[in-house]
């Protein structure tokens, strides 16, 4: 029987971290410090990220606030913008709104976020917020807990339901809301769907169930089993309650049912000490290993060489060093060619936005005829204000309907490029450990780099002001002469404001590609050149101070990494089968 509650795991792992961390810093092999010191933060961090998703009117802002106890969230009728909001703890309420423009940052009061998470009061993202972080001193958000309040799925702003998926990847478990009325739509479905594959851990809320009798409950909490249960979702936890009732959810409800918000809360917190911690440990015991395993491979030349003669030391160093340029020349090939790979599908987003523009162009103005038609009396600010908002509506759909089939086109051009450069890194670092094992006359176990080349989304659009720099010759004129020169305005910029958002839709995809490229370098880097750094320490003099001392043991040293390498590997697999039991 496996014992899922193990507090002393983690500092079991800390423990062999730190004696990597010694033997590496005595070795002066920074990139396998940098690497284990990154370990030890990952591992301490134990913060889990929590999404609340799912449609509009669900009562998301309000199982939030629920959960916090507390009026945190703004909640209302209106939609909100495709804005991500972070809750996390802090000793002192406070919000911050991170801008689009150069990461600006602005403080302002919890009070007024509906000034900008809400389309009412910031309309099409107008004022350009990329997302929100708000502290709060709530005892659900103190052991770790990271609340993610995302807009809502299906609502008629697109942005919003690719904002959302967009951030899907980012997080460790989900809250999906749904309700009684009705229990699950299609939108909603295909978003589960599509969710499942992203997320690793799915809560399932059946808010407003005060709103149904017991029986009608029992009725709809089976209908919504088999429905997920036909997305292949099998023993999905579902948590009736009422996000509106939160406060008070310290009894049993009207309709007899136990309270489901404590039991939920119960939930998430096992979740986060027991099954977070199990994946967390699995995770960086599977990277200590690989660590492990090459700085024992170094240990084991620097063993062998204690045994050569000075002239056979210094040809075998000049042998390695050759080793090393010709796998350094190699993975300077692969970068070039990675970036050549990466051009070609920019190239290739490039040619299909000229496309797209080319072929909705006419449409767009098709629309603009029926729009002048629909609101014939329409004048003013006002009618400027009604036009912009119509002008955003059609940029997001020309373009919301060709992103998404461009995005699952470029995911799968990824896919097949980060296939296919794994397993050249892969080649060139079994090259250098056979061809190192080979001139040491010692065995080699293989590492493998693993790293997916995904790229994400920060799109957003815009649309010119219709009066701007007009704004004091249009206004005096009456409507019947404004409206044809406005009209005749946008019917000849139609092709110029697609232009303009093909822009920014190529600059998103090229900063997207740009970021995802330099950490898949990164990755795809890291593993060969920290057993290149540490084959150098193992064949340079000995290291001096304190600290190298137990290094200049190698029987020391050899026992200390064989001891390492047995625990990660045992604690590696105990994990993955106590992460398995618990998804049973």
């Amino acid at each position: 029987m496996i014992v899922t509650d193990q507090p002393a795991e983690p500092a079991s792992l800390q423990r062999k971290l730190d004696i990597l961390l010694d033997i590496a810093r005595a070795e002066r092999i920074a990139g396998i410090e940098n690497k284990l010191v990154s370990l030890k933060e990952k591992l301490s961090g134990e913060k889990l990220h929590l999404a609340v998703l799912g449609q509009m009117k669900r009562g998301k802002s309000s199982l939030i606030n629920a959960l916090l106890k507390a009026d945190a969230l703004p909640t209302g009728v209106l939609p909100v913008t495709a804005i991500i909001t972070e809750i996390r703890y802090g000793e002192t309420p406070c919000a911050t709104i991170i801008y689009t423009t150069g990461g600006l940052r602005e403080e302002v009061a919890i009070s007024s976020l509906e000034d900008y998470i809400s389309e009412a009061r910031n309309p099409g993202n107008k004022k350009q917020v990329a997302s929100v972080e708000i502290t709060y001193p709530s005892p659900f958000l103190k052991d770790g807990i990271i609340l993610i309040d995302t807009p809502g799925i299906g609502s008629t702003h697109a942005h919003n339901t690719e904002t959302t998926e967009s951030y899907l990847n980012q997080v460790d478990a989900g809250i999906v809301v749904l309700s009684v009325d009705p229990p699950i739509t299609q939108v909603e479905s295909q978003f589960i769907a599509n969710l499942k594959d992203e997320v690793p851990k799915l809560f399932f809320i059946l808010n407003k169930v005060d709103l149904t009798s017991p029986k009608e409950l029992s009725e709809i909490i089976a209908f919504l089993k088999d429905e997920l249960d036909r997305l292949n979702i099998s023993a999905p936890e579902i948590f009736p309650l009422s996000a509106r009732q939160g406060r008070d959810d310290q009894q049993p409800s009207s309709n007899g049912l136990p309270a489901g918000l404590i039991a939920f809360e119960q939930r998430l917190q096992a979740f986060l000490l027991k099954e977070k911690r199990q994946v967390l440990v699995c995770s960086v015991a599977g990277d200590t290993l690989e660590t492990a395993r090459t700085l024992r491979f170094a240990a084991s030349i620097r063993t062998r060489t204690a045994a050569l003669s000075a002239g056979e030391l210094e040809k075998k160093r000049e042998a390695l060093d050759q080793i090393l340029k010709d796998t350094e020349m190699k993975m300077r090939e692969l970068q070039v060619l990675l970036r050549q790979r990466s051009a070609d599908i920019l190239a290739g987003v490039e040619h299909d936005l000229s496309e797209q523009v080319e072929a909705y162009a006419p449409e767009v103005r098709s629309h603009l005829k029926l729009f002048q038609a629909e609101h014939p009396k329409a004048a003013g600010r006002a009618f400027g204000t009604l036009l912009e908002n119509w002008l955003m509506n059609e940029v997001e759909d020309v373009f919301r309907r060709w992103k998404i089939q461009q995005d699952e086109k470029v995911q799968l051009q990824l896919n097949a490029l980060s296939s296919y450069f794994v397993d050249m890194a892969n080649g060139i670092l079994d090259r250098l450990e056979r061809a190192a094992g080979a001139l040491f006359e010692i065995p080699v176990q293989h590492l493998r780099v693993t790293c997916p080349l995904r790229a994400e989304s920060h799109l957003y659009y815009k649309v010119e002001r219709v009066f701007y720099s007009l704004d004091s010759f249009l206004l005096l004129l009456p409507g019947f002469l404004m409206r044809p020169i406005v009209f005749r305005r946008m019917n000849k910029n139609v092709t110029e404001l697609l232009d303009m958002n093909a822009g920014r839709v190529r600059f998103d995809y090229l900063e997207r590609l740009q970021a995802s490229l330099n950490r898949f370098e990164h990755d795809l880097r890291s593993a060969i050149v920290m057993v290149a750094d540490s084959l150098r320490a193992a064949l340079s003099p000995a290291s001096n101070g304190p600290a190298a001392n137990a290094v200049d043991q190698p029987a020391m040293t050899m026992s200390s990494l064989d001891a390492v390498i047995r625990e990660c590997s045992l604690l590696s697999q105990c994990n993955k089968q106590t992460v398995a039991d618990f998804e049973k």
